[in-house]
């Protein structure tokens, strides 16, 4: 006999009573940490009608946040998209492209230096730089970052490689790119615009 899926509201309703029950029970406003939080969408993607119905479902159920903002000291959502599922939640502070808070994604060049000094005997310091430096938003202006997961596996194996890439890679975009027949070696020569990210939806991905 298999298990019956709970209705989207039933999965909400049991959200909401989560964060109050942790909030009377503790005395002290709930952390919420949602990690990859347009997973189950990007899973989807390319099968447009359940990626809408998961849109929905996810939408219902990250309102209950709103409503829980008596409840709450912080939420934290992490995801590789910006999809209007968030609209609701106007109480949450976008800081994906905030020059200020973008060394927290990365090691700087400094903390390669100083933090991780003792690991660094034996490691070409340049190629560590080229390899894994680079990774920038919120203007010219703002320093680069290094990848962390590459840097910290690279000063375990003593190894060079493309860590990041082969255990995340985006195959979603990869499939989206594939199904619009979009030459990726040309994907250098493109720009697009911060705004962008705020358009991002089911119902309108831009290539």
């Amino acid at each position: 006999m298999g298990i019956e899926e709970p209705p989207p509201e039933r999965i909400a309703d049991d959200f909401t009573n989560l964060i109050e029950h942790a909030y009377r029970v503790h005395g002290q406003r709930v952390l919420v940490l949602i990690d990859e939080y347009d997973k189950p969408i990007l899973d989807n993607l390319l099968n447009a009608e359940l990626a809408s119905e998961l849109r929905e479902g996810l939408k219902n159920l990250y309102s209950v946040l709103k409503d829980a903002d008596p409840h709450l000291h912080f939420i934290l959502l992490t995801g590789v998209s910006k999809f209007s599922l968030l609209s609701g939640l106007n109480n949450l502070n976008d800081i994906t492209l905030d020059a200020p808070l973008a060394p927290i994604c990365g090691y700087t060049d400094h903390d390669i230096g100083a933090v991780f000094a003792p690991e660094l005997p034996g490691l070409d310091r340049e190629e560590i730089r080229r390899r894994y430096n680079g990774y920038c938003w919120g203007g010219q202006d703002v320093e680069a970052v290094y990848n962390p997961f590459d840097v910290l596996l690279l000063l375990e194996k003593r190894k060079f490689n493309i860590y990041w890439f082969e255990s995340a890679t985006p195959t979603f975009l990869v499939d989206l790119l594939k199904q619009r027949g979009i030459f990726t070696p040309a994907l250098s020569q493109l720009q697009t615009e911060a705004e962008l990210l705020g358009r991002f939806d089911v119902d309108h991905i831009a290539t």
